[in-house]
């Protein structure tokens, strides 16, 4: 698992946070398919074939075979790959953002669960690339293990823990990140429709700009710093 903890790395992280929050609501409220959320996707799969709606539980199986292989992508690419030294990362989010934004200019309309399958591999890639934020596994695509762990500090500060208080409001302020970015995500998508792929799309395309222009320069200062 990559440490993380530069600032302006963890700037880049709060942003994919941003992102994953407003691509998952803008394929919800289009499609009607959450691409990052899996419990939900396998519960409305069960559903589906309890009631014998054959279609809609193959494109739930699809949403959740979407997200799995991309995590095992991001396995097979970004393992032991350092954050700010490997330029993996920012090329995965130049090429999915393009072809995000590409799909809402170039695809009928009938064809458009393509890129809700697509942001579903894609955000299982982003979601595969496991980091720790001294001492905190952080993922930015769904936000179940930060109610979970979010919920487990405030009920060590409650019993009087006096350790590590920087997790509470760490954990509290990427919630609220990917909230805003949820908001946003469905105020595009009332106003652009489709074209809030688009937005999407650039979203990630700014991740993998901030990628090169700061993460890796950072990483560079700090390690020349080291004497690494």
């Amino acid at each position: 698992m990559r440490k993380l903890s530069r600032k302006n790395a963890s700037l880049w992280v709060s942003l994919m946070t941003f992102s994953a929050g407003f691509i998952n609501a803008e394929t919800l409220l289009g499609p009607a398919f959450t691409s990052s959320h899996h419990t939900g996707n396998l519960t409305q799969l069960a559903a589906a074939l309890k009631n014998g709606r054959w279609t809609l539980a193959l494109t739930y199986l699809g949403m959740i075979v979407a997200f799995f292989m991309g995590s095992t992508i991001a396995g097979m690419l970004f393992y032991q790959c350092e954050i700010g030294h490997s330029k993996r990362y920012g090329y995965f989010l130049l090429m999915s953002g393009t072809l995000y934004a590409l799909m809402s200019f170039n695809l009928p309309s009938e064809l458009l669960l393509i890129p809700c399958f697509f942001a579903a591999l894609s955000l299982g890639i982003q979601n595969g690339i496991l980091l720790n934020y001294h001492g905190v596994t952080t993922r930015t695509t769904h936000m179940t293990g930060y109610l979970t762990d979010a919920g487990i500090e405030l009920g060590k500060r409650l019993r009087g823990a006096q350790t590590e208080r920087w997790k509470l409001p760490y954990l509290t302020l990427h919630i609220l990140i990917y909230v805003v970015g949820a908001v946003v995500g469905a105020l595009t998508r009332h106003t652009l429709f489709r074209y809030a792929m688009t937005v999407a799309g650039a979203l990630q395309i700014v991740c993998g700009i901030i990628y090169f222009a700061i993460v890796i320069p950072e990483h560079k200062r700090d390690h020349a710093g080291d004497g690494t």
